[in-house]
């Protein structure tokens, strides 16, 4: 069957070949590259052009005039892929080689499962060196619906989901940033109430921090990742109360780290929008609070 790898670009040109290389060593044979640039100002698109015609009908390269925002040149990408599966990748980032004949087996073993994801390691490009596996950082488990709604697992890079349950429309199309997550729980909501996302604990994506990363504001970033989760709660309805903790815990975390950058003005509106998404309910605030700062101490001690 057919696995589409959806790589999304932007200034990429260092790093563009060994991404492409590393879908294209994967052990899994049958795959698809589709290739969404965002009107990068590098040679990008000309390397990845290149790659394609020394590979004729296995990659698809999709370009834009100007520049639109992750989330839209996620979801372009995304609406073309036609594989069963579809597994994104960023343009500086690598696929490890058996990714996808790992992550295909448990979809194809249980078809609740509608998001797969695995760790991944963090490497410093610039020093060459490894800085540490996702799993160090945030909460992995494996769970239903509920589970994936209320925010306590985190959707690595790695997540592989069905093609069949992505959404028609672009629900975050007016929100540049922030909205990876919120993708992610659009699919298990359509997937419906006996979904689930299995989580594999295997290290099997190499995201890399390097001096020309996409740099957004961290206020905006959070910020749009609060209005995306508000969006689907309008959105459906039904879920809007299992959505909440998405949003008072990401709310608390955001306030924990505003406050410790002395961001005042921002710590306020997060601190309100916690209040807000708990429905003024104190145990539920603060107990998200008290996970939102120990969380925040677990990075700063392990210097995440």
């Amino acid at each position: 069957m057919l696995v589409s790898v959806a790589i999304v670009t932007y200034n990429s040109e260092r790093y563009i070949e060994n991404a492409i290389k590393s879908v294209l060593t994967q052990d899994y044979p049958n795959i698809e590259i589709i290739i969404s640039d965002d009107a990068s100002t590098d040679a990008t698109v000309k390397i990845a052009q290149k790659i394609s015609d020394q590979h004729l009908g296995k990659i698809r390269i999709l370009t834009s005039k100007k520049n639109q925002g992750a989330t839209i040149n996620w979801f372009k990408c995304v609406q073309a892929c036609s594989g069963k599966y579809i597994i994104g990748l960023a343009g500086d980032d690598e696929l490890l080689p058996n990714l996808i004949e790992h992550q295909i087996k448990i979809l194809e073993n249980d078809p609740n499962i509608a998001i797969c994801y695995a760790d991944a390691v963090v490497f410093d490009v610039i020093n060459q060196k490894k800085l540490y596996n996702l799993s160090d950082k945030t909460p992995t488990k494996s769970g239903g619906l509920k589970l994936a709604l209320q925010d306590s697992i985190y959707y690595s890079p790695t997540s592989m989901f069905r093609r069949s349950l992505v959404p028609e429309k672009n629900l975050f199309k007016n929100l540049r940033h922030g909205t990876d997550l919120a993708f992610y729980k659009e699919i298990m909501i359509i997937a419906g109430s006996n979904a689930k996302i299995e989580y594999l604990p295997e290290v099997l994506y190499k995201y890399q921090k390097h001096d020309s990363n996409i740099t957004v504001t961290q206020t905006k970033y959070r910020r749009d990742h609060i209005e995306a989760i508000q969006m689907l709660q309008k959105t459906y309805p039904f879920y809007a109360n299992d959505l909440e903790p998405a949003i008072y815990d990401f709310a608390c975390v955001a306030f924990c780290k505003s406050i410790i950058k002395l961001n005042f003005r921002d710590s306020f509106y997060f601190l309100l929008v916690g209040l807000k998404a708990s429905k003024y309910n104190p145990f539920k605030f603060f107990r998200a609070l008290t996970w939102g700062i120990k969380f925040y101490l677990t990075l700063i001690t392990n210097k995440l």
